[in-house]
């Protein structure tokens, strides 16, 4: 595993071609990376297990998914942390932090009503519920909410009101074709309030293409400030072409674009040595308008704070260590990647034989897949 990244400007061509300031610069972060490849069927062959799993989801009489029981979560939880895809330890320091949440609230160690607020959403765990139609038949809603321990979904207070509760709707589900779903957060479906946050994603199976794509407008004055759009494109098909020499427009790219700049990402892999990726990461920060020289300042003083970090020595993980991480998590996950199938498929079969279990509840008072 290599990690090489560096900071650069690219001359901006005169306003009569793109809009830029002549003479003007555009700060850039790149980092090229050295990482473990995958093979393209066994991106396949996961597509096709994760479609598996959506199938085998079974919901109880009020629509909750039905999840396995907590020796079967241990068993795929522990094959899942030794193939890379999950931090065990982590997991379990976070259930950790929710049983002490819960045991504050039952004690009532809240202060401040903002303080029990706190411990409630620290105590909840995610669940999903069929709301409306037939699970993967389109038009279906689905709601994704943030439980109590007693079943009961937790809605922040105050100015945290509207960031939990996500609706989810079916658009389209061919797995040999299209599958789409548009989301939007809070669900505001049979209401006349507009949502914070709502876009769509879709999976184009003959092209090997996923899209993702949002927007977010907050509540108040300003709505020029407070609005921001996304697009993410990730062409599976394009990036094996690109190994092979055969493309050149980056097959995964991010653009985002805010009032103040736009932002863009993308993923260049090349074909490295011993048969190994390398993918070159670069981050173009981009201000609009008289915002230009602000944000380019901006973007500067970041990359000069990262370089800055790299020469401290007060024990926290620097830009470059937490980029060799990064790389080291994927060279994991990789080459254990031909068994994430398997894994996958045992999770179908979990799924689809869970059964309710009552607690003096439903079976959505235990802890979930959110765990």
């Amino acid at each position: 595993m290599c990690v090489r990244w560096s900071t650069r400007r690219t001359k901006r061509t005169p306003r009569a071609e793109t809009g830029a300031d002549p003479g003007g610069t555009v700060p850039r972060l790149s980092h090229t990376f050295d990482i473990t490849a995958v093979d393209s069927e066994v991106v396949t062959r996961i597509v096709a297990a994760l479609h598996e799993v959506a199938r085998a989801c079974r919901f109880d009489g009020r629509g909750w998914l039905l999840t396995p029981d907590e020796e079967t979560r241990a068993r795929l939880e522990q094959r899942a942390d030794a193939l890379g895809l999950v931090d065990r330890a982590e997991k379990e320091g976070l259930r950790r932090d929710r049983r002490r949440a819960a045991e504050k609230l039952r004690e009532g160690a809240a202060r401040t009503p903002g303080e029990a607020d706190e411990l409630a959403v620290a105590t909840s765990t995610t669940a999903l519920q069929l709301q409306n139609g037939r699970h993967l038949v389109p038009r279906s809603h689905y709601l994704v909410a943030e439980l109590s321990p007693e079943g009961v979904p937790v809605e922040p207070v105050g100015e945290d009101r509207g960031w939990s509760g996500t609706g989810l709707t079916i658009t389209s589900w061919d797995e040999a074709g299209t599958c789409a779903v548009e989301f939007a957060m809070p669900d505001t479906v049979g209401t006349a309030d507009p949502p914070v946050t709502w876009g769509s994603i879709t999976h184009e199976a003959p092209a090997g293409l996923l899209a993702w794509e949002g927007r977010v407008r907050l509540p108040g004055r300003g709505a020029w400030l407070r609005s921001a759009s996304g697009t993410l494109r990730v062409d599976t098909r394009a990036w094996y072409a690109a190994l092979d020499g055969g493309r050149d427009e980056p097959p995964v790219r991010l653009r985002a674009t805010h009032a103040l700049a736009e932002i863009t990402a993308w993923l260049s892999p090349a074909a490295g040595p011993r048969g190994r990726w390398s993918v070159e990461a670069v981050l173009d920060v981009r201000g609009r308008g008289v915002f230009r020289p602000l944000v380019a300042a901006a973007f500067w003083a970041t990359t000069a704070s990262f370089r800055r970090q790299d020469r401290r020595a007060d024990g926290e993980p620097t830009t470059r260590e937490r980029l060799d991480q990064a790389a080291r998590s994927w060279d994991r996950l990789a080459r254990n990647a031909p068994e994430i199938p398997g894994l996958l498929r045992e999770l179908a079969r979990a799924m689809a034989e869970a059964r309710p279990r009552d607690r003096g509840g439903s079976d959505h008072d235990r802890p979930g897949p959110g765990d």
